[in-house]
């Protein structure tokens, strides 16, 4: 055979073994991203996880610890949801928490860690402290998105601050959501005349 076109034949061949080899890890790659996905994201809104939400959190109080860096835990409750559910379905309501969620990602910033704790319970990470009003602004913007429905949040603020860095980070953890949950529940408490005068038609 002639040599040139031995050559041309090895360089196809070794250009068809790139190509396939190329194939190959893009496959792998989309398959890794896909299992990444599935193990940290809520599957209905494709926000972070509570799996995930707390393996950040022990970083940052890792790093809280060594640096003294500040972070706030945002815990939102959805206000009047319930009814929602029992009116409309929970098809609906499904829809609007994917709508919730799509709000949230609008509201805080890209590197603001937002996740979905189940139902209609959502916490943010933020590193930094946050302006209580302009959480108030954000509920007002929420309260007009999805006035059809009557719908708005109560929340709780949870300041690092208040840690005891003494205790290892999964108590640490136990502490700073049950702080911002406790403060949701009693705003909750407070807001409940909203929501008996705001039910869904």
């Amino acid at each position: 055979m002639n040599k040139d076109i031995q050559i041309k034949l090895l360089q196809a061949l070794l250009d068809e073994i790139t190509k396939r080899y190329d194939y190959f890890i893009q496959l792998q790659n989309e398959t890794i991203r896909k299992t990444y996905e599935i193990a940290v994201k809520d599957h209905l809104t494709k926000l972070y996880n509570r799996m995930y939400l707390e393996d950040y959190l022990r970083r940052l109080i890792k790093m809280s610890k060594r640096d003294k860096a500040v972070f706030q835990i945002l815990f939102i409750d959805l206000d009047n949801f319930k009814p929602i559910n029992d009116i409309y379905g929970h098809e609906k309501g499904d829809q609007i928490l994917k709508e919730v969620a799509d709000f949230l990602r609008q509201k805080f910033r890209d590197y603001d860690i937002i996740a979905r704790l189940g139902g209609d319970e959502f916490c943010v990470v933020l590193e930094e402290e946050i302006d209580q009003d302009r959480i108030e602004k954000i509920r007002e913007e929420f309260e007009k998105t999805f006035s059809q429905y009557n719908l708005s949040f109560s929340y709780g603020i949870a300041n690092s601050k208040e840690l005891d860095y003494s205790k290892d980070e999964d108590n640490i953890i136990k502490d700073i959501l049950k702080l911002a949950d406790e403060r949701m529940y009693k705003q909750k408490m407070q807001r409940k005349g909203w929501s008996f005068f705001h039910q869904p038609n």
